[in-house]
This record gives structure tokens, sequence and C-alpha cells, in this order.
């Protein structure tokens, strides 16, 4: 009978320390996942970053907003939020 509670205490014990190591890589790929996640959040803001300036850049230019929208995946409101159009005034002459 104690041959058999000792490896039932064994087996006890091998469980727990199995549970402790599981946990501990649990705790590390949670810490990572979050890394990741966190450079993602920043790689993205980058991407969105060049999108605009590239809109910008394209309606600077002269392109249409419909056809700027249409090729960025976007509405030509939202081009317009990104890269308004400015009105030039001409000075009026006396």
């Amino acid at each position: 009978m104690a041959k058999k509670k000792n490896h039932i205490l064994n087996a006890l014990e091998s469980i727990a320390k199995a549970q402790e190591e599981l946990e501990t890589r649990v705790e590390k790929h949670d810490k990572i996942i979050e890394s990741q996640g966190q450079d993602i959040a920043k790689l993205e803001k980058q991407v969105m970053s060049l999108r605009d300036q590239a809109i910008q850049a394209e309606v600077a230019s002269g392109e249409r907003s419909d056809s700027v929208a249409k090729k960025y995946g976007v509405t030509p409101s939202r081009v317009a939020q990104i890269a308004p159009r400015k009105e030039f005034h001409r000075p009026k002459l006396n």
C-alpha cells in the first residue's frame, strides 16, 4: 500500500510541476503576443501615414478625387478629408 501512495504522490508532484511550467510558458507567450500587437499597431499607423501622404501628393498633382479614392480603396469624401483642395483666389485688380 505504501508503494501505491508514493506512486500517486509522485504523479501528483509531476503534474503540479508540469502545470507550473505550462503557466510560465503561457505568461511568456502572452508577453510576446502583447509586444507583437504593439508592433503591429505601430506599423499600421506608419502604413496609414504613408497612404495619406501618397493621397495628398496625388491630389496636389491634380489627380481627380474619385480616381485617387478608387486607387487607395477609400471614399472620395475621405480623400477630401485627407487632402482638402485649397481654393486659390486671385487678387482683384483695381
